[in-house]
């Protein structure tokens, strides 16, 4: 069964919601614009670029998958910073 994609216009909240429905466009839109900055963090802790990458796809699985986890007390960059520091929490 497809699922369907939110608008281009999506505000945070519905791209949450929908993601926890299961929608992966709303949340690789969620996750995007800290991609770029998780992977600096992950680089920073490991020394490399190629395990960075490795380490920040690690983390953001782990993320969708512990989406419906996610209860909102922090912000979802700190939610996203928690999970790729300590790959034992998800």
């Amino acid at each position: 069964m497809a699922r369907r994609s939110t608008g281009a216009a999506g505000s945070a909240t519905e791209l949450l919601k929908a993601a926890r429905g299961g929608d992966e466009e709303a949340y690789r839109r969620l996750v995007e614009p800290h991609h770029r900055e998780l992977h600096a963090h992950a680089y920073r802790m490991l020394g490399s670029v190629h395990d960075a990458e490795d380490a920040l796809q690690d983390a953001l699985l782990r993320a969708w998958r512990g989406l419906p986890r996610f209860d909102g007390r922090s912000s979802l960059r700190a939610w996203l910073y928690k999970i790729a520091t300590n790959p034992a929490w998800t």
